[in-house]
């Protein structure tokens, strides 16, 4: 049994100051790599970049952390639609990846019932329409993003008033959204649900630091396991049941609004699942791949 990991063959292009440890960054990489080995599957870590790999020659390939994909989306999705032809098993597969490429995923879920942060899309070539949007929303505390982003880039916060000069220094045809500033990130936090499988497997809250409002590690921002109450670990669970794909993990990034969960993101490409967080994760998402694979894991 051969199983690639897939990750970036460099950092994405927004990351650029530096960070004094690179590879304490793909932690989660090691660690599913080390459980794979454990289960008795040969699992080796892989660039997508990488022209000379042979997609034939491997039983599955994971996807994890290719973070650079937002730099060369159209050959990324390329690589993805040549694995699945393949005789390689595409885990998470093309389908939920090309979906989840582009954040129009989020009218989608809205569509199927699923509550989101309200937004707005425009381009800033359009940017009277956007404010009078907006004003018609009659929304001030203001957050800026690109349709397509990793890890928080290009994300800014902003107000009705000084949001003319962030659109100003983007190109005219960029497609962005515009969602009201969630306070409760500076207070509870960003929850994260992590499925591995079918099945809960942690929960974890997300703070930025002070003075930042963006609930990632890389900008400075803690992230710790918790707990979650059981109405909202149902009310998320609902929305999973609500996709129409087989994933072998998903990463819900949910805020409270108004008093109930709403989702800022879902991830099913690349995101970090922190498995040193929650010891035996890196196991149950070996286990969930392998399962589909169509074999039992060696005890």
């Amino acid at each position: 049994m051969r199983i690639a990991v897939l990750r970036c063959e460099r950092l994405p292009r927004f990351v650029t100051w530096e960070i004094p440890d690179v590879e304490s960054l793909f932690d989660d990489d090691r660690r599913l790599l080390e459980a794979f080995s454990a289960l008795g599957a040969d699992a080796e870590p892989v660039a997508w970049t990488d022209p000379e790999v042979d997609w034939d020659a491997y039983d599955a390939v994971v996807l994890r952390s290719t973070w650079d994909y937002v730099d060369r989306l159209p050959q990324f999705l390329e690589v993805i639609a040549a694995i699945e032809r393949s005789s390689a098993t595409l885990l998470n597969p093309e389908a939920p990846v090309r979906w989840n490429a582009d954040k129009h995923y989020l009218d989608d879920l809205d569509r199927l019932g699923a509550p989101i942060v309200p937004l707005i899309r425009g381009t800033p070539a359009a940017g009277a329409l956007l404010h009078a949007q907006i004003a018609d929303a009659g929304w001030h505390e203001l957050v800026l993003k690109p349709a397509v982003g990793v890890g928080g880039s290009g994300v800014v916060r902003a107000t009705a008033a000084t949001l003319h000069s962030e659109l100003d220094a983007l190109p005219p045809e960029t497609e962005v959204m515009v969602q009201p500033f969630a306070s409760a990130i500076l207070d509870e936090g960003e929850l994260s649900f992590i499925y591995l499988g079918d099945r809960l497997s942690h929960v974890l809250r997300k703070r930025p630091a002070t003075g930042d409002f963006r609930a990632h590690g890389i900008y400075g921002g803690t992230v710790e396991a918790t707990s979650a109450d059981p109405a909202d670990v149902a009310e998320v669970h609902s929305l999973l049941a609500r996709l129409p794909f087989d994933l072998l993990y998903a990463r819900f990034d949910v805020v409270r609004v108004d008093g109930r969960l709403a989702v800022l993101e879902l991830e099913l490409i690349e995101p970090m699942l922190y498995f040193g967080l929650a010891p035996g994760s890196a196991e149950r998402l070996a286990e969930a791949a392998l399962a589909r694979l169509g074999r039992r894991p060696r005890s």
